[in-house]
């Protein structure tokens, strides 16, 4: 068993130095495949054992093997963390599953929370939700259902169903608050990624799982809004990455199920 969690945790981190391209590369338009990871700074293509996961960092202290120009200490952050998120997924206890854990949960378990923490990271840095991961993310999901069963199925619907009215609803959902939004304040409070990321969402979490996940979003950047004004480190009509709470939301749901989140709502703990 010992060697499952290794390896999880390997895969994760290799899956974590490829999101730390994705981050740099798709802002660019760059191809996120081809060429070959190199320096920014002065060009020189990064070997294959100055590449290794967290490891790398280290042994270079930090610093291109060329040029010596700092790399930032937010790779192997996101290599780590990544390589958490996966093995994590051991013991996620979304709602959708009505069977332990097996390899194909698993699998999809990982793509799923790989996912939101790109397009978290990818929303925090450039205020930007791609299209082409969340539209992807929600056609995985789609798929995914036909692989598993609901348990607490509403209506006795079957989960691709479910999941495709959970997408709907998310989309409209945002869509709707964007709307009303816009007329309330005479501007854009919302982008469009928001809606699609809830979209993508939807198709894994299902319905209950979504808006527990978006309760959380508006109470967690609401706390955070509040203490950044208190603490003047917020200004006033500064844009705030919501995708960041959303993601985030959806894999503390994701890992925890529903039942921790509706007793927290109705204050049953």
């Amino acid at each position: 068993m010992e060697i499952i969690f290794i390896y999880l945790f390997v895969i994760g981190c290799c899956l974590g130095s490829f999101i730390n391209v994705v981050i740099y590369r798709l802002p660019l338009n760059k191809s996120i495949v081809y060429p070959n990871s190199s320096c920014p700074k002065c060009n020189a293509k990064i070997k294959w054992f100055d590449n290794l996961p967290i490891i790398s960092w280290f042994l270079l202290n930090g610093k291109c093997r060329s040029c010596k120009t700092k790399i930032a200490f937010s790779y192997p952050i996101i290599e780590l963390c990544t390589g958490l998120l996966v093995f994590l997924n051991l013991y996620a206890q979304p709602t959708i599953y009505s069977q332990e854990p097996t390899y194909i949960t698993i699998f999809l378990g990982s793509i799923f929370s790989v996912t939101l923490f790109t397009l978290a990271l990818l929303d925090f840095k450039y205020f930007w939700l791609p299209q082409p991961i969340t539209l992807g993310g929600l056609i995985l999901g789609i798929t995914a259902s036909l692989l598993i069963d609901l348990s607490d199925d509403l209506y006795q619907f079957s989960y691709s169903i479910y999941a495709l009215i959970a997408s709907f609803l998310g989309f409209i959902f945002f869509n709707l608050l964007s709307h009303f939004g816009r007329k309330i304040f005479n501007k854009p409070v919302l982008g469009g990624g928001d809606a699609k990321l809830a979209a993508m969402m939807g198709s894994w979490l299902g319905i209950n799982g979504l808006f527990i996940s978006i309760w959380l979003t508006f109470a967690s950047a609401g706390i955070f809004v509040i203490l950044g004004f208190v603490l003047k480190k917020i200004k006033r009509n500064q844009k705030i990455p919501l995708g960041v709470f959303l993601a985030f939301s959806g894999l503390l749901v994701w890992f925890f199920g529903n039942q921790v989140f509706l007793k927290i709502i109705f204050f049953q703990i």
